[in-house]
């Protein structure tokens, strides 16, 4: 059974690397979660964390790593 999971984490890791850098060929961003927040990173390095203003409104603002 560890061999099955061992295996799944890797094609995920492998799917995962892919898609990033299918994302990136097209000038997109790939996304992630970090604590609870979506975290977008685009071709150029930038990061931005997606926000929702009151109105409900899709906003980005800068996202800065904790160190």
């Amino acid at each position: 059974m560890k061999e099955i999971t061992i295996e799944l984490h890797e094609l995920g890791r492998i799917a995962g690397e892919k898609a990033r850098a299918e994302a990136w060929a097209a000038g997109l961003p790939y996304s992630y979660g970090v604590e609870g927040k979506v975290i977008l990173v685009y071709p150029d390095g930038r990061k931005t964390e997606v926000v929702y203003d009151p109105s409900a409104e899709r906003n980005e603002v800068p996202y800065v790593e904790k160190e």
